[in-house]
């Protein structure tokens, strides 16, 4: 029998990242099959009470806490063609979930996708470059067997939110008390009374900072830049710099000071990692720098493969979506990859460029100051795709400066799109 020449991609997690390019992907008329280790859609927007591992045993993958808002407007997130309606400009977890719930049913994107299969392994096969076949060994979480099968393109969309990052302070062991890591925080209600220290001062920490001082006896911040991020008017807490040890009943920090604590809540970030990925695939992670990624989503050393929503610092959504896009022009031929020379050279360029802004290693994909749009740009220009909107640039900027000044207010502030720009 002639071989099909149907193209066969293999898409890992139904969250943001996998929706958007299963649809782009089925929209070229390939065989999608997408690999969901839990029973939903949403990824990482999926709340549960669960923490720790799930009924088969793996680790919870969903790091989102109760009464969730999103950080950015909601005119920055969503994709290119499909927006996030709420009645609010910063809307909650529930609507961002059933915006892609909704998203799902009107590609009709729940044919391809196998709920409860967990990706065990991937491996290259033959064929060069963009021609190069993949084996995907996959386990039926429910009927507990495992399968093989292959695919042409593989597009790894599993997210950087669900392997938490903890930092190996001196003593950690011998402190007395409650540690976790913000992964595992689901409400403030459990810290009641308690004194709480909170290390970082990022998304999760602001809010879990502004929970926690209402019902915590204290609440300290710890943080290399205690003055980062204004809390305003929270009488309970006191912000301290970096912890040099902890101790049975406290920490110690770097200044000297001292404090004493029932509870640690470690808000320190979390780890890119690809388990199922094999040596073969040629991606290695140093220091949460993933290589090498031509324009941080090809796999360059096999350019059949994508990892998608590497960057961070960024509107997620809207980059995933548009990294999808940039991959397909080239995945069916749309546009022509460059050499893996001239992909080599343009990723050096880039890490050429963070380093002489000072970018330490594990922030090789943090897209800080002007670094995002440009990104976004260079994706569009690149691959000849519909680029973002001019208006999300400006929002995502004054939020930021808005967060800054006023972190506990800030999501009352209401945006409007009243032109083009």
């Amino acid at each position: 029998m002639a071989q099909s020449t149907t193209k066969r991609y293999c898409i890992v997690g139904a969250g943001a990242g996998g929706l958007s390019c299963a649809r782009h992907a089925a929209d070229t008329g390939a065989h999608v099959t997408v690999f969901e280790q839990t029973a939903s859609v949403g990824g990482t927007w999926v709340y549960t009470d669960e923490t720790g591992h799930d009924r088969y045993g793996l680790p919870v993958h969903s790091s989102m806490y109760r009464n969730l808002r999103t950080n950015i407007p909601k005119q920055t997130m969503g994709y290119w063609d499909s927006e996030l309606v709420s009645d609010r400009t910063y809307p909650g977890q529930q609507e961002v979930l059933s915006w892609l719930e909704g998203y799902a049913e009107q590609h009709r994107l729940s044919r391809w996708i196998k709920f409860e299969h967990q990706v065990i392994r991937i491996v290259p096969l033959f064929g060069e470059g963009a021609s190069r076949r993949w084996e995907v060994i996959v386990r039926d979480l429910r009927e507990n067997r495992c399968e093989t099968l292959q695919f042409d393109f593989v597009m790894v969309c599993n997210g950087h939110y669900s392997c938490p990052k903890v930092p190996e302070y001196p003593g950690r062991d011998a402190f007395v008390g409650i540690q976790i890591h913000s992964h595992d925080y689901r409400c403030a209600d459990r810290f009641e009374d308690q004194d709480v220290l909170l290390v970082g001062a990022g998304y999760s920490a602001s809010d879990i900072a502004i929970a926690t001082a209402k019902v915590a006896r204290s609440l300290t911040v710890s943080h290399h830049d205690p003055n980062k991020v204004n809390f305003g008017n929270l009488p309970t807490l006191v912000t301290k710099p970096t912890i040099s040890k902890l101790t049975p009943t406290g920490v110690e920090f770097v200044d000297g000071t001292t404090v004493n604590c029932s509870v640690i809540i470690y808000c320190t970030g979390y780890r890119f990692t690809y388990p199922f990925l094999s040596v073969d695939c040629g991606i290695t992670v140093e220091d949460n720098h993933v290589t090498p990624l031509y324009k941080h989503v090809i796999n360059i050393n096999h350019p059949s493969m994508a990892l998608i929503g590497v960057p961070f610092y960024c509107c997620p959504t809207q980059m995933m979506d548009l990294q999808a896009r940039f991959c397909i022009q080239y995945f069916t031929g749309s546009r022509s990859l460059p050499s893996r020379s001239e992909m080599l050279a343009d990723t050096e360029a880039d890490l050429k460029e963070r380093k002489r802004r000072g970018l330490p290693k594990k922030w090789m994909h943090k897209l800080v100051d002007d670094m995002q749009f440009k990104y976004y740009e260079d994706l569009a220009r690149t691959a000849g795709i519909v680029p973002l909107e001019a208006t999300v640039e400006k929002m995502f900027t004054e939020c930021m400066r808005r967060r800054m000044l006023d972190v506990q207010n800030y999501r009352d502030d209401e945006f409007e799109v009243v032109g083009e720009d």
